[in-house]
């Protein structure tokens, strides 16, 4: 009675496994990646809708000529109450905090604001 695996069934199932890893890994990888990337626009998309409120709120303070634009940070949207302060907000393509700005355009064409997340603001902004 023989007991035990040869050295050429051995290399068969561990060619065969390598073949699958091959296969495998760059699909979980894309899938992460891919769950990243959307989890990383609806991070932007609760952005957006916080300094949409804050417009709604401060109609005052948003611009009234066409191309005319204002920022407001992320920062400051916390501390006004506007995105949830005890949360911070991660990208998760970096696992840090996202620190950028929310670009407010006035567009007279058809009488609306653009809301556009920036990763960066050019000046500092001071919060009320």
């Amino acid at each position: 009675m023989k007991k035990g695996f040869t050295l050429i069934e051995l290399l068969a199932v561990i060619v065969i496994l390598g073949v699958i890893a091959t296969i495998v890994i760059p699909a979980i990888t894309d899938t992460i990646n891919n769950s990243r990337e959307d989890a990383f626009e609806e991070q932007k998309s609760v952005v957006l809708n916080a300094a949409k409120r804050w417009g709604t709120e401060n109609v005052r303070e948003l611009p009234l000529n066409n191309g005319q634009s204002i920022e407001k940070s992320l920062k400051c949207l916390k501390e006004e109450g506007y995105l949830n302060s005890e949360k911070e907000v991660i990208d998760p393509t970096t696992d840090k905090e996202m620190n950028g700005c929310v670009k407010i355009t006035y567009d007279a064409s058809n009488n609306q604001y653009k809301y556009e997340y920036q990763s960066t603001c050019s000046k500092n902004e001071v919060c009320n």
